[in-house]
């Protein structure tokens, strides 16, 4: 597992001791550094919450997970840097799920999304169209919502 070497390759070049004790089994990858109390905690989804109201909608259900949490802080992180995120992984690795997750966060006001479906098929016409789709030309190179 790529994890774990990379887990020891970490542990042999860390000098200052700095990194955090594991159990049997864990790796880096389960924990991480608070910026408040610049201490280790071990990574956990939080507590879910089974929605209020009569009709459940199961198909729009977002349940954290482990890696969903990790992968969710790493985007929020670099927002807040006003950086550009760019998520890639294989199918079924919470892709999507994290960024409706922290869609749902943001303030309507400030922010406004539209969701793309991208597959092998999408041709970058299709991808320029459905974003100008969206927009209007306000005069010049300038465009809006």
């Amino acid at each position: 597992d790529d994890r774990l070497k990379f887990d020891l390759w970490l542990r042999e070049h860390d000098t200052n001791r700095v990194m955090p004790k594991v159990e049997e089994g864990e790796t880096i990858y389960e924990y991480f550094l608070d910026p408040k109390t610049f201490s280790w905690k071990k990574w956990a989804p939080p507590k879910w919450e089974y929605p209020k109201g009569y009709k459940l909608d199961f198909s729009n259900l977002l349940v954290p997970t482990m890696d969903s949490t990790r992968a969710l802080y790493v985007t929020k992180t670099i927002h807040k840097q006003k950086a550009p995120v760019l998520i890639v992984g294989a199918e079924g690795t919470a892709k999507t799920s994290v960024q409706l997750m922290f869609l749902a966060d943001q303030d309507p006001s400030q922010m406004l999304t539209k969701r793309i479906n991208f597959s092998s098929a999408t041709t970058p016409g299709m991808a320029q169209y459905s974003i100008e789709a969206e927009l209007d030309k306000r005069g010049g190179k300038n465009y809006g919502p």
